[in-house]
């Protein structure tokens, strides 16, 4: 049988874990199945005639919320023009619906129902053999009967031997995933039962061996993987299993970037000092903390201890090795715009890297789906997004997902990162919090009507130098100015934001200096004069307050104006130009 195994991913630099789990599983006990992977942007008539170019008898997708509406649209058709191919489905989406589902699209013949390996390869089995899969049931498989009734298992399965499912990576998948994510887990299950998450429906962990564990990470190293994205929904849940990977990935003679999601509430000294340690960009983090309003966490069975939190993430922050990203959630129960905007100030008082704000999703097999009471208003399509709750109107949703989209445009890209460093160390002592700003700046945002353009790179930094302006913080105005210079490496210029084109003119005015190699070299080891062009390109000269000088830690600060170099590359830190005579 041709078996090809098929997902929509939403971005290019995706890949599916599932996929090669279940191809490495059927490969291992003689089954052959072809891997080929789609975006949701792709348009569904070239993904249809793609799979129609391909010899299939089996046809199975990954479903999840941000592709289960596209799936079911490409199913519908590839039946429509090739009714002789069984279509299966499996993820996420479809485990806790199965009879929905095949209800729903008569193109779907099989659902599995939870973890794939087995149940597939056992399906795939009956259908080599001419048995349907569903008068002799398999564990997981639901499926449509020749007599058009549903049959089967309705149960969703789990693989209790983890050492039973294969490395799912093969040499010629380094070639394919060359420019994507690599996701990899240690670890299935979660010891936690939050009511908007899927993950802790059972609440058991179940390992991979560790020392299999070790040979993994150490063949994604020798095959320069840029980055390894853990999937494990709480890493650091059993310190027996987690540290020893701790301590090889900060220990490993590697490039590799490594993802983990951690549980705050676990993390104690031994955890936030290893990452205080590890080397720069070795590991980034992701923490949950979700709301810190102890009503809502009661609600949704989740326990915060605030201050346990920062103390435990605080340091790593400071120690600025460790990428540290939080997340946040909009529309759980009980926690209103003002007091989601005090989520807010707790999360940002600790200046992570990236904020980011979700907003809830009644997901189906969730416990909050269930959650009458909150009166919850949801889009009826996944990704089933919340649109109002009992304490959160419509108006204030839309309004965060602008406050979002704003954050995410200018705090989380990490561009500006020198200005919000400042404008955050002024927010957490100062009479204005951080939600408040950045309401004020999304208001702004609005007024100017931005929401409804799309805006190129330069017109963002304008409205924000503007921004500033407006606010009279000047200091903010010029880190913007150095921070426009430093992420775009001296790309964007512009006159609206005191940015104008380098030129040669501007640099000859201290031609004296750039010509004193020796002089020069006291700011820029191993300088040499070479030629005015390579000058303009990397460097650039701008006038500076005292006050801002001092905030980018500029020394030798003179009492007259003074210009300011700035190093595009950053290889030099700022510095003050001295005065030379020609």
């Amino acid at each position: 049988m041709n078996v090809v195994l098929s997902t929509l991913n939403s971005k290019f630099i995706h890949s599916s874990l599932a996929l090669r789990y279940l191809k490495a599983y059927g490969k291992a006990h003689g089954q052959a199945y072809d891997i080929v992977e789609y975006t949701i942007n792709m348009p569904v008539l070239h993904i249809l005639s793609d799979i129609t170019e391909r010899n299939i008898d089996v046809l199975g997708f990954a479903c999840y919320i941000w592709n289960i509406e596209m799936t079911l649209h490409v199913v519908d058709m590839v039946k429509a023009v090739r009714p002789d191919i069984k279509i299966i489905l499996g993820g996420p989406e479809v485990s806790f619906t199965a009879d929905e589902i095949l209800e729903r699209c008569s193109a779907v013949d099989y659902v599995v129902q939870g973890e794939g390996e087995e149940a597939f390869y056992h399906l795939i089995t009956a259908l080599s053999d001419n048995r349907d899969g569903l008068e002799e049931p398999i564990a997981g498989v639901r499926g449509r009967h020749i007599s058009g009734a549903l049959m089967g298992s309705t149960t969703t399965v789990e693989v209790k031997d983890l050492s039973t499912i294969p490395f799912p990576y093969v040499e010629e998948d380094m070639v394919d995933l060359e420019h994507k994510i690599i996701y990899y887990e240690s670890s299935r299950g979660c010891p936690f039962s939050c009511q908007y998450c899927l993950s802790g429906n059972k609440n058991t962990v179940r390992f991979f061996p560790q020392e299999r564990t070790f040979k993994e990470l150490q063949w994604f190293i020798d095959h320069n993987v840029k980055q390894v994205k853990f999937v494990d929904r709480t890493f650091n849940c059993a310190p027996a299993h987690h540290r020893p990977l701790m301590e090889f990935i900060k220990n490993a003679d590697t490039d590799t970037n490594f993802h983990l999601e951690m549980e705050p509430e676990l993390m104690t000294e031994w955890e936030t000092n290893i990452l205080c340690e590890t080397p720069p960009g070795r590991i980034q983090i992701e923490v949950g903390v979700q709301s810190t309003h102890k009503k809502t966490l009661d609600a949704i069975n989740r326990y915060n201890d605030w201050p346990y939190i920062q103390a435990a993430i605080r340091p790593i922050i400071e120690a600025g090795r460790t990428h540290v990203h939080m997340d946040l959630i909009v529309g759980l129960p009980h926690e209103d715009k003002a007091r989601f905007g005090k989520s807010f100030n707790d999360l940002f008082s600790l200046q992570p890297h990236a904020l980011q704000i979700g907003f809830l999703k009644l997901l189906k097999g969730s416990g909050v789906r269930r959650m009458d009471e909150y009166q919850y208003v949801s889009d009826p399509l996944a990704p089933y997004e919340v649109l109002s709750t009992h304490v959160l109107s419509y108006e204030d949703v839309r309004f965060l997902k602008h406050f979002e989209d704003v954050f995410e445009r200018f705090y989380n890209s990490e561009r500006f990162r020198t200005v919000f460093s400042y404008i955050g160390a002024k927010l957490i002592n100062g009479p204005v919090d951080a939600f408040t700003y950045f309401v004020e700046m999304t208001e702004a945002w609005l007024a100017a009507g931005h929401h409804k353009v799309n805006l190129k790179d330069i017109d963002q930094i304008e409205f924000l130098y503007r921004f500033f302006l407006d606010r009279n913080d000047m200091i903010a105005a010029e880190l913007l100015q150095y921070d426009t210079l430093v992420s775009y490496r001296g790309k964007i210029r512009s006159e609206a934001v005191g940015l104008p084109k380098q030129t040669k003119e501007l640099l000859q005015e201290g031609e004296a200096f750039w010509r004193n190699e020796e002089l020069a070299s006291q700011y820029i080891p191993n300088y040499t004069f070479k030629e005015w062009r390579k000058i303009r390109q990397q460097y650039v000269e701008m006038p500076m307050s005292e006050e801002t000088a001092n905030v980018l830690g500029i020394k030798n600060i003179q009492d007259e104006p003074f210009t300011v170099v700035i190093d595009v590359n950053k290889e030099v830190p700022p510095f003050i130009r001295p005065y030379v005579e020609s």
